[in-house]
């Protein structure tokens, strides 16, 4: 008997014969006890520790839910509604939809939300028709247009498409714009329609006579009622008729002479004056032009007389109060006056005469101590006639 207490070597040899397996997995050698006090047991009448063998693990297979069984065998167990619900992917395009089975499907696509298309529309028209509703003609076109941008916005706005700002904006603004360009469309309609009046008047209660040379032989042959007529006479300078100089002032009651054409003269006098004359030109025609600030009209009535060989058209005669501005002047030349107008005379033959009236703007007060410039569109000088 050998020795417990000397070394003793009880590991198994490799690959010894005889020696048990299980299930093909070897045997783990074991350990010596641990000895306790007051003994020491022989190593070799100690049983070893049994094998450790590992569990039998079987292969993973999903659970399939379902009433189907699984392949593996495995009966299928129902989902959970919690987990379900937790373990659905979230989608991009919304709230999943039912799918098959009646198992959410998460991946079913949901239209888009529309964008501030139509709000940022409204806001467009609306923009473009207050910029244009001043302008004539064309803010009948931009009436539709802000009526159009109108209906976008509220249609934006009750069903909630898009920014509630952006369509609130559109509508307010197109509103504006549909009201503004309603009242000017409305405005520009009601003055052309009395302008297109006005002219319509004018053209009935007055005839314009156009001088014809055809008409030299026969003075006032062509005259329509209501123009000068001339009168046939000889081609002498009257009593006291002087030639107009720059800055001669010609008094009241006598001629100047008028040159044109070389050696060829005309002889204008000024026979009456109606100074304050702005309601009677007023009341003749609406059309004409109010007297400027410290202006009124006065009528003057002149003579003009025919002292060359050549025709003279005596409706081209025009008169400005002197220091007037011409652009003051031009106004009044295109007045329309009581009848008879020197604007329609004939055209004079040699000795004829002819008598019209002329409007001037004159000063509300001192022009009786004044003096007109009466001109001719031909002649080569201007005549100075006194008021006074």
């Amino acid at each position: 008997m050998s020795d417990p207490r000397e070394p003793h070597d009880n590991t198994p040899a490799e690959n010894e014969p005889g020696e048990p397996k299980q299930n093909g997995v070897p045997s783990l050698p074991s350990l010596p006890p641990f000895p306790s006090a007051g003994s020491a047991p022989d190593a070799r009448d100690t049983p070893s520790a049994p094998p450790v063998v590992p569990p039998v693990v079987p292969p993973v297979v999903p659970p399939v839910y379902g009433s189907a069984p699984t392949p593996s065998g495995i009966p299928s167990v129902p989902i959970p509604p919690a987990y379900a619900a937790a373990s659905a992917p979230s989608s991009p395009y919304g709230p999943p939809s039912s799918g098959v089975g009646g198992y959410p499907n998460a991946y079913a696509p949901v239209p888009p939300r529309k964008g501030n298309g139509l709000a940022i529309t409204s806001i467009v028209l609306g923009g473009v028709a207050l910029l244009a509703c001043a302008i004539p003609i064309l803010n009948y076109l931009t009436l539709f247009a802000a009526l159009a941008g109108l209906v976008i916005g509220l249609v934006a706005l009750i069903r909630k498409l898009g920014s509630r700002a952006l369509s609130l904006t559109g509508t307010i603004l197109s509103g504006v714009a549909f009201l503004l360009t309603l009242a000017l469309a409305t405005f520009y309609t009601i003055q052309f329609v009395n302008a297109a009046n006005a002219i319509s008047d004018y053209s009935s209660t007055t005839a314009p006579y156009l001088p014809d040379d055809s008409s030299s032989d026969s003075p006032g042959s062509d005259a329509q009622p209501g123009d000068p007529t001339a009168v046939p006479g000889d081609a002498t300078a009257s009593a006291g008729a002087v030639v107009c100089t720059d800055g001669t002032a010609i008094a009241k009651g006598k001629a100047g002479i008028l040159t044109y054409d070389g050696s060829n003269e005309a002889e204008v006098s000024i026979d009456a004056v109606q100074l304050d004359a702005t309601d009677v030109v007023m009341e003749r025609n609406s059309l004409n032009s109010e007297p400027p600030a410290g202006y009124q009209y006065a009528i003057i009535s002149l003579t003009v007389k025919q002292l060359g060989s050549e025709p003279f058209q005596a409706g081209g005669i025009s008169a400005i109060f002197k220091g007037v501005a011409e652009d003051i002047a031009v106004d009044a030349d295109y007045a329309v006056l009581p009848e008879p107008e020197l604007l329609f005379a004939p055209d004079l033959t040699p000795g004829a005469s002819v008598t019209g009236n002329i409007p001037v703007f004159v000063p509300t007060s001192g022009a009786e101590s004044g003096a007109v410039l009466v001109s001719h569109y031909s002649t080569d000088n201007m005549c100075e006639l006194s008021l006074k």
